[in-house]
């Protein structure tokens, strides 16, 4: 798939998009993708999920049973949405040109059921005043509707440092609907819960955080993802994935030339 070929959107859309974000927190994009890679990508990702084999000794991982953290080593594909310029304009309109990924992953709910992200929660740890440090994206390879568990939102909690009670959550959530092969952008520090999957389908979507490219990432993923992948990716998808926040590991590495240093100057 080439992903690299879609064009960037008019300044005007990306200004309503920053401003969405600073207020409400989220901002959805209809018909981002289109029907056939929302099927191929899901028929990867529900192959994934059959094959899943959780880690006896870990119950996080039997709780993220149906959250696939290494998908970028599953299809090249998946590490091929990277190459979308729409991903680093939106993106970096937040948080800045040099962004990097935090964790890749999906979040899907099986049939009459739902995952670990159904519990009330926030991406990102951290509150600082009008400066976000991690927005979230979710492209919807299903519809979201309310009987497939539809995002629970609460608008605007971006902006305080305080957890909203349960009971304010639910009685002043939204639920997050949109067709399937939408782009949905949020601050990570916005309250939310995926629902309950109430039909006989799996619902699947996959989703990025995206940081600061000066913060640590889940995993390691330029020793994580193989070199078979990345060295099939263009220079945006290899800067998302860390190749440009790389740590010298020996003092050779440290005094290398200003154009092959490992970490590159001028990223904030």
């Amino acid at each position: 798939m080439d992903f690299s070929k879609y064009t960037l959107f008019p300044e005007e859309f990306v200004n309503e998009l920053v401003y969405s974000m600073q207020t409400v927190g989220y901002y959805v994009i209809e018909d981002f993708y289109d029907e056939s890679i929302c099927n191929y990508l899901k028929d990867i990702l529900e192959n994934a999920i059959d094959n899943y084999k959780p880690h006896e000794e870990s119950e996080r991982s039997f709780k993220d049973k149906y959250h696939m953290h290494d998908l970028l080593l599953k299809d090249i594909n998946f590490s091929k949405t990277f190459e979308d310029p729409r991903l680093q304009q939106l993106v970096g309109s937040i948080l800045g040109e040099n962004w990097i990924m935090y964790a890749y992953t999906s979040s899907s709910l099986p049939p009459n059921g739902n995952n670990f992200g159904s519990r009330m929660h926030v991406d990102s740890p951290r509150f600082i005043s009008n400066y976000p440090t991690n927005v979230g994206v979710i492209w919807a390879l299903d519809e979201f509707n309310v009987e497939n568990g539809a995002t629970f939102i609460l608008p605007g909690s971006h902006n305080s440092g305080n957890a909203p009670t349960e009971a304010f959550f639910k009685k002043n959530c939204i639920r997050l609907t949109c067709k399937k092969g939408a782009f949905i952008l949020f601050n990570a520090r916005m309250w939310h819960a995926a629902g309950n999957n109430s039909t006989d389908y799996f619902r699947h979507a996959l989703t990025l955080n995206a940081c600061r490219p000066y913060m640590k990432q889940r995993m390691d993923w330029v020793r994580f993802i193989p070199q078979s992948i990345v060295s099939q990716l263009n220079d945006q998808a290899r800067r998302i994935i860390g190749y440009d926040t790389r740590l010298p590991s020996s003092l050779e590495e440290f005094f290398l030339p200003e154009n092959e240093r490992l970490y590159k100057g001028g990223q904030e």
